[in-house]
């Protein structure tokens, strides 16, 4: 299954972000594609690690989380207790997803984890987390893939985005997909400034999309407005200990009622159905617009006054653009009351 991030004929590609709400079980991984097909996921992702990838063992105040829902504690602590316990999950995740008509692909945090992806599954689409946006040996492994990449851009600059983009590009990647998101869990809606998805696409020409901490359904709804091609979110079946991004995930209702509305928003804005730029009039209730017509019996070669027409309802006759042109011209033809008054009716 592949999707064309460029064209906005179909509404954002919808991901349902997995992370570590299984809770490191196995069956429940599997509900959670399940659930994410029920409510009205294009897509699932997942994150390919394992602490020491992304970190080292170590208690050093640096490492301690001194904010937030993982407040207390030390990075590698967290990220044993929130990685796909054993990667061998990955194959039969990613056969789920395709056996439910759905994408799957992950984020991978270091070169050995893009490695794995491509043996094990080689997934159509790679993820870079947005911490991981400066792994330069990263990003130019997953490039030379030559594999569309979707980067989150939370933690950087457009100095560093434009850095970025460049070492994708360069070195292979046909096509970015540029994320606007806020790395704070969860995330406040009011801090996202969602204008700057409107900066992402005109600065780098690329599709756009948002990467969603925060609680509801506002900020995929304005986004997909403003154009986003992906709406990232994490779904979670409970709200459990266990389900460790839990606390600013959705539940499968919730998640279903932010599919529903974005896919409603996409089609309110008319994307994809040309016309930018122009106002194209409705045909519904156009035969009730104003037009010029015979309000009282008119004989042929009576003079046209505001005695004997009206500009009334239903449309049909000239337009009352023309009111000053036809008073003073004489009928051509008797008009009966509610008759239309038309160009040949006028004696020139």
């Amino acid at each position: 299954m592949t999707y064309d991030f460029s064209s906005h004929q179909r509404p954002p590609l919808i991901v349902a972000e997995l992370s570590g709400n299984h809770g490191g079980s196995f069956q429940k991984a599997l509900e959670l594609v399940e659930a994410a097909k029920e409510c009205g996921a294009d897509a699932v992702k997942l994150q390919t690690y394992k602490p020491e990838t992304i970190t080292v063992r170590s208690h050093q105040e640096k490492f301690l989380v001194k904010e937030g829902i993982w407040k207390g504690s030390f990075l590698h602590d967290l990220y044993e207790k929130a990685m796909t316990p054993c990667w061998d999950w990955h194959q039969a995740v990613f056969a789920k997803a395709k056996a439910l008509g759905m994408l799957c692909f992950s984020s991978p945090f270091d070169e050995s984890a893009v490695d794995f992806l491509e043996q094990e599954v080689s997934p159509a689409i790679y993820k870079i987390a947005s911490f991981e946006l400066n792994h330069f040996p990263l990003l130019r492994k997953v490039a030379q893939l030559g594999k569309t990449v979707i980067a989150s851009t939370g933690v950087s600059d457009e100095k560093e985005i434009k850095k970025a983009v460049a070492a994708l590009t360069s070195n292979g990647c046909p096509e970015v997909v540029l994320l606007h998101c806020v790395s704070d869990y969860p995330a406040k809606p009011e801090d996202f400034q969602l204008s700057r998805l409107v900066d992402l696409q005109k600065d780098f020409r690329c599709p756009t999309g948002v990467s969603d901490h925060s609680p509801g359904h506002l900020i995929p709804i304005l986004a997909t407005a403003l154009g986003a091609r992906v709406i990232e979110k994490h779904l979670t079946l409970d709200r459990d200990d266990d389900s460790i991004d839990g606390k600013f995930s959705l539940l499968p209702n919730e998640f279903k009622k932010m599919s529903s509305l974005v896919v409603e928003s996409h089609a309110s804005m008319g994307f994809g159905r040309g016309n930018h730029g122009q106002r194209k009039a409705s045909t519904r209730g156009h035969h009730f617009k104003r037009s010029i017509l015979a309000c009282k019996p008119i004989a042929k070669g009576e003079i046209f006054s505001p005695q004997n027409l009206r500009i009334a309802r239903p449309s049909g006759g000239l337009c009352p653009s023309k009111w000053d042109l036809v008073i003073g011209k004489k009928a051509k033809r008797d008009l009966r009351v509610g008759d239309d008054l038309l160009e040949e009716d006028l004696c020139d």
